[in-house]
């Protein structure tokens, strides 16, 4: 049955996002580590705690000292987006079909804001460090909220192929038999069987269609439905939903199935 094919293809779908997702937060852990391991300073006229004689030297001694700290300013924030462009960017643009630049992806995953102050190099202060941590950290829990939506996805489909397989592995069994031979209680059992397979499909379908509905916060505040999520999970099968595909299926197989049967059974009354 092809949806059958759907809902174990469903599987490798999932396996390969869960590889995708622990490789995305391995790589923000990396990057946010790279950051802690910059040093931020605060900008120089806030650093002395004392008024400073203006003299001509220390008025080129002081202005020496914030040229050589802006330029190391410059050069933390250059170390930042290098070790950002190593570690998250690939992760990031995987699935893009479009070249991104470098700001872009930095937007898209920590804020315009911080993608502003590391591309103009305005300095590697504190509270700039600060906020790519405190980005890093949204994206990581959003990682660990992804893990755990396909953790349950996966036992969903799980659960799913093990009742599709159960009555698939019933009806191939029957197939070969002749219902002119069976007896009435040998064809109302047969259309019990039935009527109890199509009601677990049809309770499979309605609680699949509830689940799909829940949210996650899987795009920031507020989340978005579970179901565009699963969507992008399953963008490479020939169903975007393997689940509901399937259990449609195989009702509509069972229902057919069971019309037969009661066809038999009406001319046994």
């Amino acid at each position: 049955m092809n949806g059958s094919t759907a809902v174990h293809g469903a599987l490798e779908c999932i396996d390969e996002e869960r590889t995708a997702v622990t490789d995305r937060g391995a790589a923000f852990e990396t990057f946010a580590r790279r950051v802690r391991a910059v040093p931020a300073e605060r900008p120089v006229s806030t650093v002395s705690g004392h008024a400073t004689a203006a003299t001509p030297v220390a008025m080129a001694t002081e202005r020496s000292t914030r040229e050589t700290t802006a330029a190391t300013a410059a050069d933390r924030c250059v170390t930042v987006r290098e070790a950002f462009a190593e570690t998250v960017r690939p992760h990031s643009i995987a699935d893009h079909e479009t070249d991104e630049s470098l700001v872009e992806t930095l937007a898209a995953e920590l804020t315009e804001d911080v993608a502003v102050a590391l591309a103009t190099e305005t300095g590697w202060t504190p509270a700039l460090k600060r906020a790519v941590l405190e980005s890093v950290a949204t994206r990581r829990r959003e990682v660990e909220s992804l893990q755990e939506l396909l953790r349950s996805e996966r036992h969903t489909v799980e659960d799913a192929i093990d009742s599709i397989e159960e009555i698939t592995a019933w009806l191939r069994s029957t197939a070969d038999e002749s219902l002119l031979q069976c007896d009435f209680d040998a064809l109302r059992r047969k259309h019990e069987r039935l009527e109890g397979y199509r009601s677990r499909l049809e309770t499979l379908a309605a609680e699949r269609q509830a689940q799909l509905t829940e949210s996650t916060n899987r795009y920031g505040r507020g989340g978005t439905q579970r179901r565009t999520v699963v969507t992008s999970i399953y963008a490479d099968l020939s169903v975007r939903h393997p689940v509901l595909s399937s259990a449609t299926r195989l009702n509509e197989i069972c229902g057919g199935c069971q019309r037969t049967v009661r066809a038999h059974l009406t001319r046994r009354v």
